[in-house]
């Protein structure tokens, strides 16, 4: 393949296969790992062509399993130039080959524009981490707001599209149970990850409490959800 990739064995938890359209990102969030790198939301990834994608999906071997878009940067970027149209393009062709792609976003309503190029294999998800806009605004100051990018899931449910949510980092607990209890009517899968790169943080959390708290919530609302390893094994 020339742009999609197979995901490392920590992605996989989300999704065999990625596809990474932009090298950047302007969201700023203080958890990120490597804050220094991702800075230009408007850098396109060379070998993420249209003509490589294309290539890649008319060639394609194997099960047609689903393409995650994207681990690195957003396809709805907040900063991004309006009048790029590389994300609807890329749909576009997924749709044309007719291969499930899943998108997360802290893009928020500005996704909606593309919801017409669902299919029912299709998924629309946006990472949550914390419910409260004046945390959101500290932690990611270039993403959407929480409640634009629950808005965006409950469009998206309305249009009959299959939704998700990723919890992670999960950087307070109460919010991110709270997150939860705001999404869940609209919301077919969560997946649950923990803090990292945050010592300080990370260790006045009682993860035990909080993963047994978040399993409970999950299975009381019927919901599908994977919890990420890191959280498995955390102590």
């Amino acid at each position: 393949m020339k742009a999609i990739y197979e995901a490392s064995l920590e992605a996989k938890e989300y999704c065999t296969y990625g596809l990474n359209l932009y090298g950047g990102c302007s969201h700023n969030c203080l958890y990120c790992y490597n804050k220094a790198k991702f800075t230009d939301s408007n850098y396109r990834i060379k070998k993420s062509s249209l003509g490589n994608i294309e290539y890649d999906l008319r060639y394609w071997q194997g099960p047609r399993l689903p393409v995650h878009l994207t681990f690195v940067g957003d396809a709805y970027d907040l900063g991004r130039n309006n009048t790029d149209t590389t994300t609807r393009d890329v749909l576009e062709l997924f749709k044309k080959y007719i291969h499930p792609f899943q998108i997360l976003t802290k893009g928020g309503t500005k996704a909606v524009q593309d919801f017409d190029l669902y299919g029912p294999n299709d998924r629309f998800g946006v990472t949550l981490t914390l419910i409260n806009p004046e945390d959101s605004l500290v932690w990611e100051p270039g993403a959407a707001l929480p409640a634009d990018r629950i808005e965006a899931l409950r469009l998206a449910h309305e249009r009959g599209i299959n939704t998700w949510v990723s919890l992670e980092p999960v950087i307070d607990p109460a919010q991110t149970l709270a997150l939860i209890e705001a999404t869940h009517e609209f919301v077919d899968f969560y997946g649950v990850g923990k803090l990292n790169h945050e010592v300080e943080i990370e260790k006045t959390i009682d993860w035990p409490k909080f993963r047994a708290d978040a399993e409970a919530k999950l299975k009381g609302y019927g919901k599908s959800y994977k919890i990420k390893a890191a959280l498995k094994k955390a102590t």
